[in-house]
């Protein structure tokens, strides 16, 4: 029976036989890293997703309470405070701009000399131009000289002017006295 004949074109055996090379054991730890990285990956991404989930149903959550809080608000009161912060406000802008003639008064009392009398005092602020006007008297025109010296080393003095020197009945010298002042020196608060 050796002529027999076969029926079927599968074969039995291989024709030729399979060594097929196995992968190097470093390529299996690469692969290994990569899907471990992978796997981190779609982990993080999914826990990423859900938390951002998270913090918009908070945010959401958090503008309605917000909400709830701005209707339950006394809008007479929330108009009593807008009010009253506009007064303080206009008080602070008063109190800045406030000018103390009683530091003018003090500033000219210390630079007056004993031998020397003031017997009127007029002050004025035109649109911010503070001057004064002083009416004096001394026993003799060397004090006068001597006042004009100390006030002219007075920083706040400036343009200063003596003028009408008279003697009066009793031999005593009378002149006017007028200047303009630093308005910085005359502020209430201090900038």
């Amino acid at each position: 029976m050796e002529g027999k004949l076969q029926t079927s074109f599968i074969p039995k055996q291989p024709l030729v036989e399979n060594k097929a090379k196995k992968a190097p054991a470093s390529a299996n730890v690469f692969a290994i890293i990569g899907w471990t990285i992978f796997l981190i990956t779609v982990l993080l991404s999914i826990g990423v997703f859900v938390y951002e989930q998270y913090l918009t149903k908070s945010i959401n959550s958090e503008n309605v309470q917000l909400g709830n809080k701005i209707k339950s608000f006394d809008t007479s009161s929330v108009d009593h405070f807008t009010q009253l912060d506009a007064r303080l406000q206009s008080a602070n802008t008063l109190l800045n701009n406030h000018l103390a003639v009683s530091v003018l008064m003090d500033l000219v009392s210390s630079s007056t000399l004993q031998s020397v009398q003031f017997t009127s005092f007029n002050y004025t602020n035109d649109s911010g131009k503070i001057s004064v006007a002083l009416g004096g008297k001394a026993p003799d025109f060397a004090s006068v000289a001597l006042q004009s010296d100390t006030f002219s080393a007075s920083p706040f003095l400036k343009n200063q002017l003596f003028s009408n020197l008279g003697v009066d009945m009793t031999g005593g010298v009378l002149f006017k006295f007028s200047a303009t002042i630093d308005p910085s020196v005359l502020k209430y608060t201090a900038d």
